[in-house]
């Protein structure tokens, strides 16, 4: 992390240099000078990073390079804003402008006299580098001690014993019979999960069985790992087979070059029946430089890959299968976690006594086949009581760094972390920051990113957009667990496993990245730069200050802040989500460095007109609250790229909730670095309507309240906001028109659209979209079949349509809806029949019908929509349920081959859910 910290201060110099020039005066010479001195020390610290592991010398020296670096950022930052030009006019900006230039003269000279002393901290920490025989950067370093370091914790995993493993055998039969049938050319299988799950185990485990070695002429193993030399894999993959077969190996073996070595190969191979496997491969030029060895001689040769990352497959020519390796199951892993827990016991039985603090421990494990191996290999050797159990469960960060027995888990878990980038390091690691088993959205994640700073900026791309890149990256490389993805094939939810959490908030912590408040005494000495809150932290303590404090997060929704925040002025994030909050904290407006304020789901009902003095403020996050107005000042903000408040209260409907906004005052489109606002709230102001007009760089809108009056000025603004990829909008009420017909250049980028309004008829241009793949219609009421109308469209995911259709059929043609995966039908009234023709949805996964009362069946041609998984009825009349119910009706015929049928019913006030199948 002092690689990061280093390569921040790095790009915030240059920035400076670049932006600042005018304000830098005599104190440029030495922003240069200190910029000299930083690269020529980032030189040597990948070197010193690697070793400081085992060196505690030299991870006092590392420590000391991440504070200077961090302290540089702060003088930096501070005076990055104390210089920031403003705008105005006039005598009295004038006066303003005369007393801010006396004050930045005097800011100039303390920026140099302390850039003096961080120059000189700079220079005697780079002096006792010496000490330490530091390599440069762009030196090699020697392979065979990385190679061995790497190796080592996998031989482990070559050498089990049949007893010791659990679980593999249906995996087993599968690899297996992939293997040994199939196709006759060459074809390669990807077994992919996180370290430690066991891909090795099992792969040795079917390299080894009698049907492989019965069914293949030649067979070699290959240990790839992430410092590979081809010509080192090629002699091992050589080797590998002439050593099977009992054959002479060449004594020029060690000499031979790449190009020798393929064509020896080649030649071996040809017109053999062969299998190789490629262990812990973790980048696909590992194997561009030696796929030419193998050739396919329509042989049913095979090629076997472990790795961790799950894209792999995708760039490798000639993949027939990729099978995910999953955790273990409860049963399984309980059955691993006693044969080594209690090895000594008879049968090897967990007594009654430690069951409940046994079945703590292997939770955290979270069928991690490594990790349950290791724990339980340590409690082997501890007494069997319950206290010294409990310390292990309580202080497993801890253990996991200092205890030998688990060092080898401790590596191979930290082997992916080592192996990121910079950039993705920080990112990894600032996931520390969320509670245990807490489900973290995607867009928070990455709106946290980018405030961080965390997120680079590359042509083309919106930081949102990068940040994504990001995450995906991290869920390739199985560092990052997804619990749910979306419709649209993007992640919604994630989390950390619970021991890479361990390691992370470990390591975080000694890098004074992030702390965690978590009961345990802080020292005055440390410099705490992130602190995270959870639910079970208790109060801060209150004679802590936090003078150096970047970044605030609580995830408490009972931490007071009686004490306030005067003692973080340099705080930049601040996350207040669920704090018991009733009014806006007055010493928020003096924390001026603040670029991000969530107080999402808080009793807070207005902002002061002081807001405006938080003038780099970029996320304003209100969702959830009271606030129902802004105050004028929130036109000020010029920096605000996110202002989000809405909430939600069902009032008009028993099963979708009416949105609540915001009024805005005049002037909001002052803020022309808005990418997301929502939800406005407009009821008469036509001029707010247009003047929405000017926030061109706007991604996201949200407009409510509008009339049918406001149509013309909703189409002249929609035709100026070029880069929308979502649009909500919602008439004043349910039987409000909303007319579009002088739109003449809708957005054509637009993803998402949401129109809750009365429409006499489906606007045309709708139909012309070719990226939307979610549109919601309500309160519609049109008199022509929708699905006719937008059968064509080439993206669209997810259709619902809510009271929006007063026909009595809906019908859709062949090929019509070829992206579609959900549809949503409901409160149409009047319809009775749906018809969908064979063809048409053919990646349907979900279809919902709600409180359609006359409907008389389930749709005709639902027995075609092969990938269907669930039928949803809600609140359907008892003689539609009863023809799906009945065994011999022809609905239940034409529905058996969907996965789930449920029905819910109101029932004793509330909402019941019932599993027909």
């Amino acid at each position: 992390m002092a690689m990061i910290a280093v390569q921040v201060v790095l790009e915030k110099l240059a920035s400076f240099v670049a932006e600042e020039t005018r304000f830098l005066g005599g104190v440029r010479g030495g922003i240069v000078e200190l910029q000299d001195d930083l690269y020529s020390m980032k030189s040597f610290l990948q070197d010193a990073e690697d070793r400081s592991e085992s060196d505690q010398g030299l991870r006092a020296w590392v420590k000391q390079v991440r504070d200077v670096a961090y302290d540089a950022e702060d003088i930096l930052e501070e005076f990055m804003l104390r210089f920031a030009p403003s705008h105005g006019s006039g005598f009295t900006h004038y006066l303003r402008n005369s007393y801010r230039s006396i004050r930045k003269l005097r800011a100039r000279h303390r920026l140099a006299v302390q850039l003096q002393s961080i120059k000189a901290r700079v220079r005697a920490i780079s002096e006792r580098r010496n000490a330490f025989s530091l390599n440069r950067i762009d030196m090699p370093s020697t392979s065979s001690a990385t190679v061995e370091k790497w190796q080592a914790p996998r031989l482990a995993a070559l050498y089990l014993d049949e007893a010791d493993v659990v679980g593999i055998e249906n995996p087993k039969h599968l690899l297996v019979s992939w293997l040994v049938e199939g196709e006759e050319k060459l074809s390669s299988i990807s077994v992919v999960g996180m370290g430690g799950l066991g891909k090795t185990t099992l792969v040795k485990k079917v390299y080894d069985s009698h049907p492989i070695r019965r069914s293949f002429d030649a067979h070699s193993w290959v240990t790839v790992s992430k410092s590979f030399a081809s010509t080192e894999l090629l002699r091992v993959a050589l080797q590998g087979f002439l050593v099977t077969a009992n054959e002479r190996v060449p004594d020029n073996l060690q000499s031979m070059t790449d190009l020798q070595l393929i064509d020896a190969l080649r030649n071996y191979l040809w017109r053999r029946r062969y299998v190789i496997v490629l262990d812990d491969v973790w980048t696909v030029n590992a194997w561009e430089t030696i796929r030419y060895a193998f050739p396919d001689c329509n042989c049913g040769s095979r090629i076997i890959f472990t790795t961790r990352l799950s894209n792999l497959a995708e760039s490798i020519e000639n993949t027939s299968h990729v099978y995910e390796l999953q955790a273990l199951p409860e049963n399984e892993a309980w059955t691993l976690f006693c044969m080594k827990a209690f090895r000594g016991e008879h049968k090897a039985v967990c007594p009654p006594e430690l069951e409940e603090m046994s079945r703590n421990i292997l939770r955290k494990c979270e069928g991690l086949p490594l990790a349950i191996v290791a724990i339980g290999g340590l409690l082997s050797k501890k007494k069997n009581e319950g206290l010294e159990w409990k310390k292990v469960h309580d202080c497993l960060a801890t253990e996991l760094k200092s205890n030998n027995d688990l060092e080898s888990l401790r590596r191979i878990l930290q082997l992916s972390y080592d192996d990121l980038p910079y950039y993705l390091k920080q990112c990894y690691l600032y996931l520390s920051v969320f509670p245990e088993d807490y489900l973290i959205k995607r867009m928070k994640m990455i709106r946290l990113w980018i405030v961080e700073r965390f997120v680079e900026e590359k042509p083309g791309f919106t930081m949102e957009e990068v940040a994504e890149e990001y995450l995906n990256e991290l869920v390739n490389r199985s560092l990052i667990q997804v619990v749910e993805m979306n419709y649209f094939n993007r992640v919604k939810t994630c989390r950390v496993h619970d021991l890479m959490r361990e390691i992370i908030q470990m390591k975080s912590r000694e890098e004074s990245f992030v702390m965690i408040a978590n009961g345990t005494r802080i020292s005055n000495n440390e410099k705490v730069r992130r602190l995270s809150i959870h639910e079970n932290s208790g109060e801060v303590q209150s004679d802590m200050r936090f003078p150096y404090l970047w970044s605030l997060l609580s995830f408490s929704s009972h931490h007071s802040f009686e004490h306030g925040f005067r003692n973080y002025k340099l705080l930049r994030v601040l996350n207040l989500d669920r704090a018991p909050l009733s009014s806006f904290l007055p010493e928020l407006i003096e924390l001026i460095h603040l670029r991000y304020l969530s107080l999402r789901w808080t009793m807070i009902r207005e902002l002061p007109e002081s807001i405006r003095k938080l003038k780099y403020l970029e996320i304003l996050d209100l969702k959830r609250t009271f606030v129902s107005s802004l105050p004028a000042g929130i036109t000020q903000l010029t920096c605000l790229c996110q202002l989000r408040n809405y909430r939600h209260s069902f009032q008009s409907s028993l099963f979708f909730p009416d949105t609540h906004g915001m009024r805005v005052p005049s002037g909001i489109g002052r803020l022309t670095s808005l990418q997301k606002l929502g939800s406005v709230e407009v009821n008469e102001d036509y001029e707010l309507v247009r003047e929405l007009g000017k926030l061109t760089s706007l991604r996201r809108l949200g407009i409510l309240k509008l009339r049918e009056e406001q149509g013309m000025d909703l189409c002249y603004t929609l035709d100026r906001l070029k880069h929308l990829t979502a649009l909500y909008l919602v008439s004043l009420n349910n039987t409000e028109s909303l007319q579009f017909d002088s739109l003449s250049s809708p957005p054509k980028y637009l993803q998402r659209l949401y129109l809750k309004c009365s429409l006499p008829a489906l606007p045309g241009w709708i139909a012309s979209l070719q990226y939307i793949s979610k549109l919601v219609l309500q309160y519609s009421n049109l008199k022509s079949d929708p699905l006719k109308a937008l059968q064509k469209l080439p993206s669209l995911v997810v259709l619902e349509l809510r009271q929006a259709y007063a026909g009595e059929e809906l019908c859709c043609d062949p090929s019509g809806f070829p992206k579609l995966k959900k549809l949503g039908l409901h409160e149409l009234d009047r319809l009775r029949r749906i018809r969908i023709a064979k063809g048409s949805m053919p990646g349907l996964e979900r279809l919902d019908i709600t409180a359609c009362t006359v409907l008389e069946t389930v749709p005709d041609g639902i027995e075609n929509l092969k990938n269907i998984e669930d039928l949803v009825l809600w609140y359907m009349p008892s003689t539609f349920i009863k023809t799906i119910k009945r065994y011999r009706g022809e609905d239940f015929q034409r529905v058996k081959h969907i996965t789930t049928i449920t029905r819910i019913y109101e029932g004793g006030g509330r909402w019941v859910s019932e599993t027909l199948r």
